[in-house]
């Protein structure tokens, strides 16, 4: 049987490297599940150039064009599902539209749409520029607006897996306890990974303590907020390193905010790679300023052993329990400032983090398990392909 997977973006233009952030990490965990199962697999993806490439045993396909002004997400979504439809010459596919935010309302008993986390629970600010929304009124009207939205697109198909609980909890206080249609909750999973005991003495070690900050570069990731308190940070605490990792718009705001200090290091790297760089790191800061899902920037840090501080934003406070395996702040700089300085300050307070970390992502996100469940889901989704009007979520 055939299975395509429709996203804005898996593999970059170079036609090897994953992009599309944590969804495309999830898209990457996918197809091989997808394969070991028997699905012919293909991605089809918004893209710079047309290709057509491999990725492993998955056929990934480019097509020019991203959504934007007058080009809707769904109407971009409807051309890939169009095309993947004539590829395919029938319906009966399993269909994964990889983010709900890039779902098309249909009747498929074999589609199924992935909610990655809601974004509308940030500052209004940052929602909009508008002049109108900047009120006590229009801010109430325009987070409405956004919740409708968030309703429309997770109920675009029958079959929905939520990553976190988080949507799944603000979900229910809306639909209650009785779903109209089939919902899941799988957890993004953490990469497998061995403790490394060197980090028991790390403190008598003598070298500086080393800080990442490994995200997209975008505002709603906390690069603004991060920026300001790196920056206090290094005056307080001038023995330490930074690390900051990602790409994206906000990547030349960075280096003008950091330019010309030798402890600060802007780079890159690979999906594939998360674990290893990470693991040259003692803490990890997550600044969500925005709802996410079951943050895998928090579940790749764990699993490497870096001692988490990160905001108290979406799937992140079911990953963390503040104190016990890492700090949970506020989205604000005082509060981000005071965490850090916690776990630098204390050696012993940072390794028990770090240890409780690790076992908690090798543990209770167990890649197996999130494979397990997927397969579970699948075999469901394809057994049941009839609907069964108010079945109730699970």
């Amino acid at each position: 049987m055939r299975a395509d997977i429709y996203f804005l973006q898996f593999l970059k233009d170079d036609e090897v490297s994953v992009g599309g952030g944590g969804i495309g990490t999830l898209i990457s965990y996918l197809c091989p599940l997808l394969e070991g199962m028997g699905f012919g697999t293909t991605v089809y993806q918004c893209a710079g150039h047309r290709f057509d490439a491999m990725f492993g045993a998955t056929r990934v396909v480019g097509i020019p064009g991203y959504p934007g002004p007058g080009r809707s997400n769904e109407a971009v979504a409807g051309h890939l599902r169009d095309v993947a439809r004539r590829e395919a010459g029938t319906d009966d596919r399993l269909e994964i539209f990889a983010a709900d935010f890039f779902s098309i309302a249909n009747k498929s008993p074999l589609a199924i749409t992935v909610q990655n986390g809601l974004a509308w629970d940030a500052a209004i600010e940052q929602l909009t520029s508008s002049k109108l929304y900047q009120n006590a009124w229009g801010e109430k009207i325009f987070r409405y607006r956004c919740q409708m939205r968030g309703l429309r697109r997770f109920e675009a198909c029958y079959n929905r897996v939520a990553v976190d609980l988080y949507f799944i909890n603000w979900y229910r206080s809306f639909r209650g306890a009785h779903l109209n249609g089939r919902v899941w909750y799988n957890p993004n999973p953490a990469p497998a990974a061995a403790w490394d005991a060197r980090r028991e003495a790390a403190s008598a070690q003598g070298r500086p303590l080393r800080i990442i900050f490994a995200r997209r570069f975008v505002p709603e990731k906390g690069t603004r907020v991060i920026a300001e308190v790196f920056g206090e940070l290094l005056r307080l605490r001038p023995e330490i390193e930074i690390t900051l990792a990602g790409e994206g718009p906000e990547q030349e705001f960075l280096v003008s905010a950091f330019s010309g200090d030798r402890r600060v290091t802007i780079t890159s790297y690979r999906t594939e790679d998360a674990v290893r760089v990470h693991a040259k790191h003692d803490i990890a800061a997550v600044p969500s300023l925005c709802g996410e899902a079951t943050c895998l920037s928090v579940l790749e840090a764990m699993a490497a052993g870096c001692a988490v501080v990160a905001t108290n934003m979406g799937g992140t406070i079911t990953e963390i329990i503040d104190g016990f395996n890492g700090r949970l702040c506020w989205p604000n700089k005082r509060s981000l400032l005071e965490a850090l300085i916690d776990v630098i300050d204390s050696d012993e307070r940072r390794l028990r983090f770090q240890k409780n970390g690790w076992e908690v992502s090798q543990r209770a996100f167990r890649l197996d398990d999130w494979q397990t469940r997927w397969k579970n889901i699948i075999d469901e989704v394809v057994a049941g392909r009839v609907r069964a009007a108010g079945d109730a979520g699970r």
